[in-house]
């Protein structure tokens, strides 16, 4: 039974340092069973954190985390994968111009299907929920502590499937506030270190020993694991997302 994880962790491939397999087996050596691997607009690194994974016996969750604007908040927001949609060529060439400050681009790529708010250079923070959304991801608001009250209660009713309830900055009456937040929603309520570094251990892992149980409870993320890992689940699967087979053809044609 899997029993300690992390859903937020940066390698190389973003601004950590480590790299995606040296991650892993950082993971396994604190004793964590199950993390998220969610570089800052990239996926990069999934493949090989997902092999190190599967040679070490910890299960890698496909991730990224997104840098969206809400007027001048920074909003980061995660994307969890439940197939392998992150190696779409669509998805790679979004990731590529969203570091490009390109947002421009995408507007002629998806035109009216994704609503991009007018803004030409950073994203808008309901365009990269509605872009994860394309591609099949859950989305997740990530570490709501580091925004202001304003801004969380401006972006709050957007289509989020959850919230970073547990961060390693919150203190406890945050974390009970953002739990109550999610419960009364009906959003899964998730936790992360948001690691970078070993210096980082000491805070990383030890508030979270039973995270992965409060997402059973709610709802799990990474729906394929219920059935091998978590025969007893009762919970529904998350709903269907894809649209990219129709968008796919024009780009390449493009």
């Amino acid at each position: 039974m899997l029993i300690k994880g992390d859903f937020h962790m940066h390698s190389t491939c973003s601004d950590g340092n480590l790299s995606p397999a040296e991650l892993v087996r950082y993971a396994k050596k604190r004793k964590v069973d199950i993390i998220a691997l969610t570089d800052h607009n990239s996926c990069d690194g999934l493949y090989e954190a997902i092999s190190e994974g599967k040679r070490s016996g910890i299960v890698v969750i496909p991730a990224v985390e997104l840098s969206t604007k809400y007027k001048e908040n920074r909003v980061h927001i995660l994307g969890y994968f439940k197939d392998d949609s992150y190696n779409n060529e669509l998805f790679k060439e979004v990731l590529r111009k969203i570091k490009g400050d390109k947002i421009g681009d995408l507007r002629s790529i998806f035109g009216s299907k994704i609503n991009f708010n007018g803004y030409k250079k950073k994203l808008y923070v309901e365009s990269g929920i509605q872009l994860l959304r394309f591609f099949g991801a859950t989305v997740v608001l990530a570490h709501p502590v580091l925004l202001s009250r304003e801004c969380f209660f401006n972006i709050e009713n957007m289509d989020f499937d959850g919230i970073e309830a547990r961060y390693f900055l919150n203190n406890e009456q945050d974390t009970e506030f953002y739990i109550k937040f999610a419960k009364e929603k009906g959003l899964y309520y998730t936790a992360g270190s948001d690691f970078h570094t070993r210096i980082e251990e000491l805070y990383c892992y030890q508030f979270y020993h039973n995270f992965l149980s409060v997402l059973i409870e709610t709802s799990m993320l990474y729906y394929p694991l219920q059935s091998s890992l978590f025969p007893h689940s009762n919970q529904q699967k998350p709903k269907e997302t894809h649209q990219t087979d129709s968008l796919d053809q024009s780009y390449h044609n493009h």
